[in-house]
């Protein structure tokens, strides 16, 4: 992330006199050699790419001088499945207003030339979203594989707020500018995100862009930004928000100098924004610690140990309210209405936990946290918005535990996955809050562990144990508490057609510090043979596909936790027969000691055992450790691409 901090010019009267609105990319320029374009050569998979795109932001003094931002693209459609490019969704707010659109679809004619179809203001339409958010949306008409489409709007607030621009999207763009005049009494940190360098970075002042009655000429700060032949963002399994990686502008108001010579700031420093949370969104609710002495059990705060005493007023919180699955609330937190109630968001329950924590006598903390959906927040200064989860924090005995009590499966030490985004910010109301990495106390791990024969009648049956803890536990057992076990074991069977379950019994279920076993009795119903058998060992959870496929990766592989999986089967063959092929044991490790692979068959007194076990060491891998990490999947699912082959013994 690349920091712009622009600090602007302190005036103290707007009106704007120099005509940034001229700046504006009018519609009406898309050429034969455009229509005729079959496909873009740096990147020749694309189904449409933005030919060029601009917004322009200024003080509009048409529309008694609210801020203004004309839009223009122009986008070439290669594909059928690049023809959704011409519907487009505009949400606007409150009392934001889209007008001035205007839209044309550029063919090309048997004789090669150019035809046009216009977008009619009843092709237009708005609707209501959520809240005070609207949105207008339309589609040019006469869409085809080979059209150019070419539209124009703009949007005029009365808000201070500067949208993002994105330089970057989900198909590549030939060329993307924005350009900006700021008055100078209004400072914005200006942020570009992402890994892409400008092309374009002018700043400069322009002196008679306001014009101040009795004081003469005030300046402007002009902005020109813009990026050339920008590649399609493609997402990826196992990476956080695209916020945090895509390239875009952001701009964050810091502070208006207004006509009366104050200044109103924005951005606060974490000083402020400790204040305000304590007490203005949170409402003293953070001392609360006598109601919850009075309605916790009496026994929980006689407990003498404090780490045994935590867990019980930890398990007691947990079990008493049920998540609405709200994060950030949109209303004052009011947790006594919760705790009668049963059920609240997050800021609810985490705040009844930390509350009762205190009112224990354990020592302990709010963290803010964002969930994985998210943009990380940013560390340069507070933004309140950035955060929508709350975590707790208890220190016992010189050891830190992040507490979460909304998921009914988690157990004392873990929170939840999903709120594993960057470091936390731990609000200690008396010294200050900072920044601090999430530690997690229970590692995650998943074992299988089968034991099997053939009858007989040469069918392959027995036990199989698939053990479980961490976040793979609380996966396991939010699906075991969710259905009956008929359907359990019917949608196992789904997931792995060749394998019917006789029985299944399960330990440790409701011990959710405790890993939790699943012990299935099962019979394979296709492996079945006379003289010879070729025989896949890797039963369930076997690798067929690479989880990455891109030939480079700009951010990070980030899995939000270390993780290993453990795979041991021993098979024992029928009287009669025996081994004819082991696969190769193979043994593969990433850099920097980020992981390990490996697998081993044997065979003594015609058992084969077959061991196997990754481990993932870290939590997140860079982009540099990218190749190697495809890589390292590849060899993997190589190594589980075998087979073990049987045959009866020759006489």
């Amino acid at each position: 992330m690349k920091n712009l901090l622009l600090i602007l010019i302190c005036l103290i009267f707007l009106n704007n006199s120099f005509s940034q609105q001229k700046r504006s990319t009018k519609i009406g320029n898309v050429s034969i050699q455009e229509l005729n374009m079959n496909r873009y050569e740096k990147d020749t998979t694309a189904n449409a790419v933005v030919l060029y795109e601009h917004a322009n932001y200024y003080l509009d003094e048409s529309r008694d001088y609210k801020k203004t931002t004309d839009y223009y693209f122009k986008v070439k459609i290669f594909k059928k499945e690049g023809t959704n490019k011409a519907t487009i969704q505009i949400p606007f707010y409150g009392d934001e207003k889209v007008h001035s659109i205007k839209g044309i679809t550029y063919n090309v004619s048997k004789s090669n030339t150019i035809l046009k179809n216009q977008l009619i203001d009843k092709q237009v339409y708005t609707k209501d979203l959520y809240g005070d958010w609207k949105e207008v949306t339309f589609t040019l008409p006469n869409i085809k594989e080979g059209s150019v489409i070419e539209y124009t709007y703009s949007v005029t607030s009365p808000y201070s707020k500067i949208d993002d621009w994105y330089f970057q999207s989900d198909i590549p763009k030939i060329k993307s500018d924005f350009t900006a005049a700021i008055l100078g009494n209004w400072k914005y940190n200006i942020r570009l995100v992402g890994f892409l360098e400008l092309n374009r970075s002018d700043v400069s002042v322009k002196k008679g862009c306001v014009y101040v009655p009795g004081l003469g000429d005030g300046a402007c700060l002009i902005l020109d930004y813009g990026i050339d032949h920008i590649p399609a963002f493609k997402e990826e399994d196992y990476m956080l928000s695209k916020e945090n990686f895509i390239s875009k502008l952001c701009f964050d108001l810091e502070s208006f100098q207004n006509p009366r010579g104050g200044v109103d700031k924005y951005t606060k420093t974490w000083k402020d924004a400790d204040k305000s949370l304590k007490y203005d969104f949170l409402d003293n609710q953070t001392s609360k610690k006598n109601f919850f002495k009075n309605n916790l059990p009496p026994a929980l705060l006689l407990i003498n140990d404090d780490l045994e005493k935590a867990k019980k007023v930890y398990y007691y919180i947990q079990d008493y309210f049920t998540w609405n699955e709200k994060y950030w609330p949109s209303k004052k937190v009011r947790i006594k209405d919760a705790f009668e109630n049963k059920t609240g968001n997050v800021f609810d329950i985490n705040l009844s936990l930390y509350n009762s924590l205190k009112a224990a006598n354990i020592e302990s903390y709010l963290v803010l946290t964002s969930t994985r959906n998210k943009a990380v927040p940013t560390r340069l200064h507070p933004i309140i918005d950035d955060f929508n989860y709350l975590l707790v924090k208890a220190n016992i005995n010189n050891k830190a535990y992040f507490l979460d009590a909304t998921n009914k499966q988690l157990p004392f030490g873990l929170v939840q996955h999903e709120s594993l985004n960057g470091d936390g910010r731990t609000m200690d109301f008396a010294s200050g809050s900072y920044w601090e990495s999430i530690k997690l106390l229970k590692k995650s791990f998943r074992s299988i562990k089968a034991q099997l024969s053939f009858d007989e009648d040469n069918k392959l049956g027995g036990n199989l144990m698939i053990s479980s803890d961490g976040f793979y536990a609380v996966n396991d057992r939010e699906n075991l508490n969710s259905t009956d076990i008929e359907s359990y074991i019917e949608n196992f069977e789904s997931e792995h057609p060749n394998i019917e379950v006789e029985n299944l019994e399960h330990q440790n279920l409701d011990e959710k510090e405790n890993t939790l076993h699943q012990i299935y009795e099962i019979t394979t119903d296709h492996i079945n043979f006379d003289t010879k058998l070729r025989i896949n060992p890797f039963l369930i959870d076997r690798y067929t596909q690479n989880p990455f496929k891109l030939n480079q990766r700009d951010y990070p592989v980030d899995y939000g936790f270390p993780r290993n999986y453990t795979y041991m089967l021993s098979l024992k063959l029928p009287e009669g027969y025996t081994v004819s092929s082991l696969p190769e044991n193979k043994a593969l490790s990433l850099p920097n000691k980020g992981g390990r692979f490996i697998v081993n068959f044997k065979n003594l007194n015609n058992v084969i055992s077959v061991y196997s076990r990754m481990n993932l060491n870290k939590r997140v891998y860079s982009s540099e450790e990218y190749y190697y990490l495809k890589e390292f999947y590849n060899q993997i699912i190589k190594a589980q691409d075998v087979f073990i082959e049987i045959e009866k013994a020759s006489n």
